[in-house]
């Protein structure tokens, strides 16, 4: 389900050279054979673009299906009805003044026992009910009509339901709901709408994904994505306590190959505010370390994900003795590059290895560009004996990644500014 970016690269290039006229001209249509006599009228070619450049636009364009009074009472009263179920839970986190996972995990569970499927907005917790789902897209894959319904939570407090329809010829229909609890603590409709869906599929790792209509660029995405089978536990821990907070950005841990035969192939300083954000559930500020990260704290967060010695982190760290100190800069517009960036990563197996240590296999799905599998990677981790994990290894699985982030040392710019 990758998306036509080509077809933008090529208008923006035509444009360049001043053939506006053949700007809208889809990509392939310059592999036609032109050397064949005449190759036909101008009047035909003509009439032939005009029909591929409609069917194009026609591919952008939203397929807004009208919805009888019925449809709409019905989609109306099943959100509705969920929320109402939910009230007690988010009335009570909203008085504390957000609305936290324990709080989305509940009403998921409420949900649950009402037999409905519910997904969290999160994505740290598993579809509620998901034979279900699954068995109504795994008879619309072999041909057959099939409905499945899909209710969704978020910390933002925004309630979603999703009926999905499937005819024989493999079209997906979409009805969905969006609502909120009023002041007065009424459910409000914010969005209804039925559309049949551009294009859909149901993946082997268990991510259903359908684009509403074809995506013109990342701002204006068209993808809805919603895992249908569940992650255990010890993948879902390790994706959220040790994947998410580092991820893929202004640093390295993920996107080389190491072990602890080659921790010189790591940027210690780059990683530390990312380690530092998730030891003590706050980000670093960056004016308090103008002059560089101080010997004790950098050793005291560093020594909580890696089993290495002092000397090590020294040495790995580019220690300033004379200043007692390790060199830091925060991130800027001018040390880091540009990116193109998976959306989330998850944790889709682990292996434990005999030796004490897990390996984690994580698959960083894509929204924009409609894949569940961006870039891969293997995640060793070795166990302490309080429960905790500390980074043993890395790497890159560069057959399964259709991108690897790119990343350059924040130190490597200090030359240039």
């Amino acid at each position: 389900m990758k998306k036509r970016t080509s077809i933008i690269a090529a208008g923006v290039f035509l444009l360049i050279a001043g053939m506006l006229a053949w700007s809208l001209k889809p990509a392939h249509d310059n592999e036609r054979n032109d050397s064949d006599g005449d190759g036909g009228s101008i009047e035909s070619i003509a009439d032939g673009e005009a029909s591929e450049n409609r069917t194009e636009k026609e591919a952008y364009e939203l397929k807004i299906i009208e919805m009888n009074e019925q449809e709409k009472e019905e989609t109306r009263k099943k959100l509705f009805s969920f929320m109402e179920s939910c009230k007690n839970i988010y009335e009570s986190t909203i008085k504390e003044g957000n609305t936290d996972e324990d709080a989305l995990h509940g009403m998921i569970e409420v949900g649950a026992k009402k037999g409905l499927s519910v997904a969290c907005g999160n994505r740290d917790y598993n579809l509620s009910n998901y034979e279900q789902v699954d068995a109504a897209l795994r008879d619309a894959l072999s041909g057959k009509e099939a409905e499945a319904e899909i209710y969704q939570v978020n910390t933002v407090g925004v309630f979603r339901y999703y009926h999905l329809a499937f005819n024989k010829k493999n079209e997906l229909f979409v009805t969905s709901a969006s609502a909120v609890f009023t002041e007065e603590m009424k459910p409000a409709l914010s969005q209804l709408e039925k559309i049949l869906a551009y294009q859909w599929e149901y993946t082997p790792k268990g991510w259903l994904i359908w684009e509403k209509a074809l995506s013109r660029n990342q701002e204006m995405d068209m993808h809805i994505f919603c895992r249908v089978l569940p992650l255990d536990e010890q993948c879902r821990r390790i994706t959220q306590e040790y994947v998410v907070p580092v991820s893929y950005f202004c640093n390295n841990l993920f996107l080389t190959d190491w072990d602890m035969s080659s921790l010189e192939k790591l940027e210690f300083n780059d990683l530390f505010e990312f380690l530092y954000a998730e030891e003590y559930g706050k980000r670093l500020e960056n004016e308090a370390y103008g002059d560089g990260i101080p010997k004790h704290e950098f050793e005291s967060v560093i020594g909580q994900y890696f089993d290495i010695s002092v000397d090590e982190m020294e040495r790995y760290g580019r220690y300033d003795s004379a200043k007692g100190s390790y060199p830091f800069r925060a991130i800027g517009i001018r040390n880091r590059v540009q990116q193109l960036q998976p959306s989330f990563p998850e944790v889709v197996r682990c292996t434990e290895n005999g030796d004490g240590t897990v390996t984690a296999y994580v698959e960083a799905v894509s929204i924009e560009e409609g894949m569940d599998c961006y870039y891969a990677h293997e995640v060793t981790l070795g166990r302490r004996e309080d429960g905790r994990y500390v980074y043993v290894g890395n790497r890159v699985d560069r057959e399964r990644s259709y991108c690897i982030p790119a990343y350059r040392a924040r130190r490597e710019f200090e030359g240039a500014e």
